[in-house]
């Protein structure tokens, strides 16, 4: 059995990261979302966000800590093997899409808009792919497309974004009449329009490919 001794980490436990085998990260931060932060009252320590490559067991910390700056779990594109984060400057009060490619050690600041934009920072997503950062209205079933085209979509109760792929959006409903069931919803992205319906679930995997769970 081979050990790996990762010193000062020992408050760290590394989740993997979906869409791939190769990666974990950790999020270092005593509050799980960001529009918790406020609470601190100006005293939000900073998030710590690592990124463990398996199998070598390199370690990065792309974007450093910053006082009342909050980081969300990151988001793998597998296209060119980057991650998209959103970090929050409650200091500047300004939301930031970055994005780390660890082939090159680069890390790029793709966008960035005032808090008002968002009015809260509830159910506020990255998504892939490419990467979106999306909004969520769960009362009245929409989603708000942010960046980087801005755009509604009605969906359906229940519904929720998957991924896109060659201009259609792929969307997971779960249902519950009485036995708990899942479809999946092929939409256009431009229009919104149900392209296709199935039954069943979707899984994307760490080679980029998806699989479809259905009858």
């Amino acid at each position: 059995m081979i050990f790996k001794i990762f010193k000062g980490f020992e408050d760290t436990y590394p989740e993997g990261v979906e869409g791939t085998d190769s990666w974990y990260y950790a999020q270092l931060t005593p509050c799980s979302e960001a529009y918790e932060v406020p609470c601190f009252k100006g005293e939000y320590p900073g998030t710590r966000l690592y990124f463990f490559e398996y199998p070598s067991g390199n370690v990065f910390e792309p974007i450093k800590q910053e006082k009342n700056v909050f980081l969300e779990r990151p988001v793998y594109e597998y296209k060119d093997n980057s991650f998209g984060i959103i970090r929050y400057d409650f200091n500047k009060e300004v939301i930031q899409v970055f994005i780390f490619k660890p082939d090159c050690s680069s890390v790029e600041i793709i966008t960035e808009m005032p808090f008002s934009k968002v009015e809260d920072m509830i159910n506020l997503r990255l998504e892939v792919s490419p990467f979106v950062l999306v909004k969520y209205d769960i009362q009245n079933y929409t989603i708000d497309f942010l960046w980087p085209k801005e755009k509604r979509i009605q969906f359906e109760e229940n519904e929720f974004l998957n991924f896109q792929n060659d201009g259609k959006i792929y969307t997971s409903k779960w249902i519950e009449d009485p036995h708990y069931r899942e479809e999946i919803i092929i939409r256009d992205a431009e229009t919104g329009e149900i392209l296709e319906r199935m039954p069943g679930y979707l899984r994307r995997m760490p080679d980029g490919s998806v699989w479809v769970m259905t009858r």
